[in-house]
């Protein structure tokens, strides 16, 4: 009998042991990172709208107890409590009052190790992730999937998205050198500033099958002289167009044709082939983040390359994502200038005389 007994004490002590331990995940976040993590948890803090926005998408909206003002997408999410702007403004003695089971941020210095120190001592995990790319996108996706317990939900996302991106890398993949645009990509609303070849944006810009001007330079963010940009002549200008310099929630034409004119009058431009063509297109940074990253890269596609690209109207599948995943009806929501390509004579040369190299 005492035998039994001490047999049924193990047997319970056993209970919240094994109840806790399926209670928790595994996760490796985008700075690499093993975090363990609450299974499924009830109030999540997010200070990362990439993050924020793949988390509305798997229905997890009403979980997110509080945000940063730059998680604005999808809309609905303004009316979560606010705690700093961004990451690096981020309220931790507020966060710690909400007492949330998780806190996802961006990425290395956007959110301070010292204000996750504090957390985590309190016991709150941390994951980070800023998802400027598709591929920390797609691995985000897979993860949040696994938090909620949605991983079907999740790779039906994940497949949907990498469909398209899968079909830019097969096109542009094909291409010679001698059919890419040379390209110059003006970053963080900065028409001096740009990124080398360890950027992201040097990623899209080659992955849609152009050449980025800025691509051997030493720095990765560099400050680059009017002169210089004159002198590389490039074939298109994309302009990344940050939030403080439109005043709604998404740009209007208006305002973006306005900071194209502003492009094309810089002194000396006038010259420029990306000029003299009016290949000059102004992008909102917002676009280059979340799930609207395979928008961007689609646009960036079909503006190099509108000859392999006839097929594919970004804006439609922008308003498909949105409806998708943010029940959101595009309307007037324009978030690039202008959205069809300029054509040239060099972007309708068909699709033959590429993959065979000529």
């Amino acid at each position: 009998m005492r035998v039994v007994n001490w047999l049924l004490v193990i047997a319970l002590l056993c209970i919240p042991i094994c109840a806790e331990e399926s209670q928790t995940i595994f996760l490796t976040d985008e700075d690499g990172r093993n975090v363990t993590v609450p299974l499924n948890p009830e109030r999540i803090v997010c200070l990362s709208p990439g993050a924020a926005e793949v988390l509305c998408a798997l229905g997890a909206q009403d979980r997110i107890v509080a945000i940063t003002g730059d998680c604005n997408k999808p809309a609905s999410l303004k009316t979560a409590e606010r705690v700093g702007e961004s990451g690096r403004e981020a309220d931790i003695e507020r966060i710690l009052e909400i007492r949330p089971d998780l806190v996802i941020a961006k990425t290395g210095a956007l959110f301070p190790e010292s204000d996750e120190k504090k957390l985590t001592d309190y016991g709150i995990p941390v994951l980070r992730y800023r998802v400027l790319h598709i591929d920390s996108l797609l691995p985000m996706i897979d993860d949040l999937g696994k938090l909620l317990q949605k991983e079907e939900q999740a790779r039906e996302m994940k497949e949907w998205i990498d469909g398209y991106y899968q079909t830019i890398l097969d096109r542009t993949g094909k291409l010679p050198d001698s059919r890419k645009p040379s390209v110059y990509f003006m970053t963080m609303g900065h028409m001096d500033w740009t990124g080398n070849r360890a950027s992201t944006g040097n990623a899209r810009i080659a992955e849609a099958g152009g050449i980025n001007i800025a691509a051997d330079l030493s720095v990765t963010v560099p400050h680059v002289e009017a002169e210089w940009i004159i002198e590389q002549n490039p074939q298109i200008i994309i302009y990344s167009m940050p939030s403080g310099q439109y005043n709604g929630t998404y740009p209007t034409v208006e305002e973006m044709k306005a900071k194209q004119e502003e492009i094309i009058s810089q002194p000396g431009f006038i010259g420029i082939d990306a000029v003299k063509a009016g290949r000059v297109y102004i992008m909102d940074i917002n676009m280059a983040s979340g799930l609207s990253e395979l928008v961007a890269m689609l646009y960036y596609a079909k503006w190099f390359h509108p000859d392999i690209f006839q097929d594919i109207d970004p804006r439609s599948v922008h308003a498909e994502l949105l409806k998708k995943y943010a029940n959101t009806d595009i309307k007037d929501i324009h978030q690039v200038y202008p959205e069809e390509p300029v054509e040239t004579a060099e972007t309708t040369v068909g699709l033959s005389t590429t993959t065979d190299g000529s």
